[in-house]
């Protein structure tokens, strides 16, 4: 069984947790926060005034003054169970695959720490949106997943793909960007093709190929077919020939998305992860 720790898990949740939180902040002009952990939810206004309201997961509170993070799953506040279910759910995987930062009641923070877990529990639920909200008196945040019909991201295209590989491993601190690419394509239901120093992105329209280096860092990207291929600027442009897969005529079929709301482990990836 490979190594199963937390910087494989934030892995496996960076891509798509990237992607979620330019989608919410591009779709959803949040100002003022509200959160009623007896409802499980959490209500924000936007500019003109209307109010939507969201189901809300506590996973953990990040206190800089105490320097700690303090998982839900302790449930000091005698929150509903509903409302800290996933951080419990979190807490049990972590015990059973000796995850220790998982399992623990707290942990010391740094500015960090609450991303990577917080990623790291996007791969193992399912659920991949977020907000924080301020709790209390002083700086202490809430972080929670929210969850709700509205929050479904579109489905992945060429050019959406391009735009979250590229902001994927500029923004999240990712160390295994293979994983990363993988655990992303799984979860949105797209198709990786592997291969060596490359791999194809198959989506709903057209494909992405994704260059590595000897060290599986990603180092170039770039779409089109054939001749046709058109580098991304910023990414290697020397073009890597199609496959007959790829070639025009045979577009491949994107499977079908899946629900925003599933909340289980992803079987394919986290089997892998596992080595299962």
């Amino acid at each position: 069984m490979p190594d199963l720790d937390l910087t494989a898990l934030a892995d496996a949740g960076a891509f798509v947790s990237q992607e979620h939180q330019e989608h919410l902040a591009g779709t959803f002009g949040m100002r003022t926060l509200s959160v009623d952990p007896a409802a499980g939810r959490v209500a924000f206004t936007d500019a003109a005034g209307a109010r939507t309201v969201w189901r809300a997961h506590l996973l953990g509170t990040a206190s800089p003054e105490d320097g700690t993070w303090l998982w839900a799953h302790e449930n000091v506040n005698g929150f509903p169970d509903a409302f800290v279910q996933q951080s419990r759910r979190v807490r049990a995987f972590g015990r059973k695959h000796g995850v220790e930062q998982l399992a623990v009641p707290r942990l010391e923070l740094d500015d960090e720490l609450p991303g990577r877990l917080v990623r790291a529990v996007k791969a193992l639920t399912g659920l991949t949106a977020h907000v924080t909200a301020p709790i209390g008196t002083g700086s202490t945040k809430a972080w929670l997943l929210v969850e709700d019909d509205a929050l479904r991201l579109p489905p992945p295209t060429v050019a959406r793909t391009v735009g979250v590989v590229m902001s994927g491993i500029a923004g999240t601190g990712v160390a295994d960007h293979r994983r990363a690419l993988t655990a992303w394509a799984e979860q949105r239901g797209a198709v990786v093709e592997p291969g060596e120093g490359v791999a194809r992105v198959h989506v709903s329209d057209g494909t992405v190929r994704v260059r590595f280096d000897d060290a599986d860092r990603i180092v170039g990207i770039s779409t089109g077919r054939g001749s046709d291929e058109r580098a991304v600027p910023g990414a290697d442009p020397a073009p890597v020939p199609p496959t007959d897969t790829e070639r025009p005529g045979s577009e491949p079929e994107a499977p079908a998305e899946s629900p925003a709301e599933e909340a289980a482990p992803r079987r394919g990836w986290l089997a892998r992860l596992l080595g299962r």
